[in-house]
């Protein structure tokens, strides 16, 4: 556990601009180069964060240089909003990653499935062993246990669930809206399904995928289309929910102006939930047209974590006791290897004394020699017994202080083999 390593930016550390230019090829890809980096290796990349967990921990400054290098952006500015962790201070930020306490709402529901999917895609990519298994089947396991036992996750507790209350707010009634979502994904049926709970009815999905979007269209009783279409369908749109990223934006200056000439002044509101961000920034400049990004987002959502502040204090504990429980479990399997040599060493002292007994008191019966050795045995527990539990509990400079008492001439640690 102690040389377990985090390198990442998020929502917090790094704005939107810097964060969607990491988000461009699949986990897949970018796990196949991360590989170089460490013997065990996951990466969680989200909207809102880009995480890689190692074992054993790496240099930030060369992790940076090649995310640099495969992002196409200055390394020096990355540096800047790239944050560091190892051992329990990384374990611990991904329990509260997963548990939702770092999202960008506090308690939204998306992150723990997206943590277990990106574990899983490093498995079938042969990239987790023991270390970040441990890791993080226990993240996973504490954040299910914040969820069942906490009300962190009351409320809005998505981006989704923000962006419609946004839009609630600016309507004010969202019965008569018409809203053109892009995309047809999680996120995207999300988004309809915070706005069909706020009275909208009318709702218009376009996607790459045409069959998709159609599906999503049936569940809401809208229409669905393709991409191509959106020009076409803009200008009706009083709400654009944008959760489809591209590598240049869906909708640009050029596209809005001409839509809102057709719309005679009526407004848009463009919540874009996109990463890389489907939205043209410089649409702020066009009167009538109010965007909201994922930073734009963190203004809605600061106050969450206030109101839950009990909630949050109590998942403090729970994420405390478990990184203890992590700790403990790695210090046994560490120490294992010093426990064995140290247990050799005594079994053997055990069995050579009991082969001079017995050589030596040849008038002992089988019962008496099975109770001599038995004893003996015994004995080797009891005196075993105070130094197992003391190496369990070492750190590895301590095990290995111990260790090299008991085989000053084994270097290797592993003891004297048994005789019998």
């Amino acid at each position: 556990m102690s040389t377990i390593g985090l390198v990442g930016l998020s929502h917090k550390s790094a704005p939107i601009a810097l964060r969607e230019k990491l988000q461009l090829d699949s986990v897949e890809a970018i796990l196949a180069e991360a590989r170089a980096l460490a013997e065990e290796v996951i990466v969680i990349s989200t909207c809102n964060r880009f995480e890689i967990y190692t074992y054993p921990a790496v240099d930030p400054v060369r992790t940076a240089e090649w995310l640099a290098g495969r992002a196409g952006v200055d390394r020096e500015d990355l540096q800047e909003h790239m944050f560091a962790r190892q051992g329990r201070n990384a374990c611990k930020h991904l329990f509260f990653v997963a548990a939702s306490l770092d999202s960008l709402v506090v308690g939204e529901t998306q992150i723990r499935g997206q943590v277990k999917q990106c574990y899983r895609t490093a498995q079938d990519a042969g990239a987790v062993g023991g270390h970040l298994h441990r890791l993080f089947q226990s993240a996973l396991r504490v954040s299910k246990e914040i969820a069942d036992t906490t009300g962190v996750g009351r409320g809005t507790v998505s981006v989704a669930g923000a962006a419609a209350d946004l839009a609630e707010k600016i309507f004010q009634s969202l019965h008569n809206a018409h809203v053109l979502v892009l995309g047809a994904g999680e996120t995207a049926e999300l988004l309809v399904q915070h706005l069909q709970g706020r009275g909208v009815t009318d709702f218009t999905i376009l996607n790459r995928t045409v069959a998709r979007a159609e599906e999503l269209a049936q569940m809401c009783h809208g229409v669905g289309g393709s991409l191509d279409d959106l020009d076409a369908r803009l200008p009706d749109a009083d709400i654009v929910a944008a959760a489809a990223g591209a590598d240049e934006p869906l909708i640009g200056v050029k596209q809005m102006k001409v839509a809102l000439k057709a719309r005679r002044g009526r407004p848009v509101v463009a919540l874009d939930v996109a990463v890389p961000r489907a939205i043209d920034a410089r649409i702020d400049a066009l009167d009538n047209v109010y965007r909201y990004d994922m930073d734009a987002l963190s203004e809605v959502t600061r106050d969450a974590l206030r109101h839950r502040r009990q909630d949050f204090l109590r998942c403090c504990s729970l994420i405390d006791a478990a990184v203890l429980r992590l700790e403990a479990g790695a210090r046994a399997g560490e120490a294992k290897d010093a426990i064995v040599a140290v247990e050799r060493i005594y079994r053997d002292a055990a069995h050579t004394t009991f082969q001079e007994l017995e050589s030596k008191l040849a008038g002992l019966d089988d019962h008496d020699r099975a109770t001599l050795k038995k004893s003996l045995h015994q004995l080797v527990g009891r005196l075993l017994h105070p130094s197992v539990r003391a190496l369990r509990n070492s750190d590895p400079r301590e095990r290995e202080a111990v260790r090299r008492v008991f085989t000053p001439d084994d270097p290797d640690g592993n003891g004297s083999p048994p005789n019998a």
